[in-house]
């Protein structure tokens, strides 16, 4: 049976939760309808700063949801799971409330100051954690794994798109910023910008992407329509459609399909005979 705390309880196991190599994050929309999102974390890099707050390092990837769950207004709702592949089984949940430290933000800066080891190739954010309640419980059923080694190709890929960046910086002033702007081709921001300005379901992603998203960018919506950003994304269900068809539309081309559609179904119901001259 799973206990619950209001505070992670003991030192045996926050060592435990240090020794783990992997570990889950869970979160959701305030939107009943919205999609529940579960990540997975690697690296070293989870932080504990006490029994009532933990941080980990944001890593650059396709998505962003955990980021916009976070910034939504009166959300942050946030869980933290981890669970043994080795040894007894335990598993260990951290419920409670996120706040989001973009990069190059003082609080950010703060917990990872340019030049620290613990600082990746393409950390985008630092996510923290107050938490609120701790449930342990056993985990029967969970196999046994071996830890091999960490997979190094995110942050092989990001390094490369960060030294576009710094080759940007060493000839541009920004002040303390480490990034080029998003307007340099191949650099994070850009990427950001591509792929991080919202959520899966239309939430603001991470502040350094900017919102709303560009017209350049396209995303699958949660129903598999491909649809272009900025205009199209103000689009009815059936708009969007029809631009995915005909590969973008304007309010012209939208107007005449309403009106001949009207009247075709007008004419329809009055009977095509009755406009043939007798």
């Amino acid at each position: 049976m799973g206990n619950f705390y209001d505070e992670i309880p003991t030192e045996d196991l926050v060592e435990w939760i240090k020794e783990q190599k992997m570990f889950w994050v869970a979160s959701a929309p305030l939107d009943r309808q919205g999609s529940v999102n579960v990540s997975p974390k690697g690296y070293d890099s989870l932080e504990i700063v006490s029994k009532n707050a933990v941080w980990y390092q944001d890593m650059t990837g396709s998505g962003n949801e955990t980021i916009s769950h976070m910034r939504e207004p009166g959300n942050a709702r946030l869980t933290i799971m981890f669970h043994a592949f080795e040894g007894p089984p335990r598993i260990c949940r951290l419920f409670g409330r996120g706040k989001v430290f973009d990069r190059d933000s003082p609080e950010y800066n703060k917990l990872l100051p340019v030049g620290d080891p613990r600082r990746l190739p393409g950390s985008r954010a630092v996510i923290w954690l107050d938490i609120e309640r701790v449930g342990t419980s056993c985990g029967y059923s969970v196999p046994f794994y071996d830890y091999v080694k960490d997979r190094d190709r995110l942050k092989d890929h990001y390094a490369k798109l960060e030294a576009v960046d710094s080759a940007y910086l060493e000839t541009h002033d920004c002040g303390d910023c480490t990034l080029a702007p998003a307007s340099i081709k191949g650099g994070m921001r850009a990427y950001w910008q591509l792929k991080n300005s919202e959520s899966v379901d239309g939430l603001p992603g991470i502040a350094l992407a900017g919102f709303p998203p560009k017209e350049w960018a396209v995303r699958k919506n949660r129903k598999g329509v491909t649809v272009a950003y900025g205009h199209a994304a103000n689009q009815s269900n059936w708009q969007q459609a029809v631009a995915t068809l005909f590969g973008g539309t304007d309010r012209r081309f939208e107007l005449g399909l309403v009106v001949g559609i009207a009247a075709g179904i007008w004419i329809g119901a009055r009977g095509w005979q009755s406009f043939v001259p007798q």
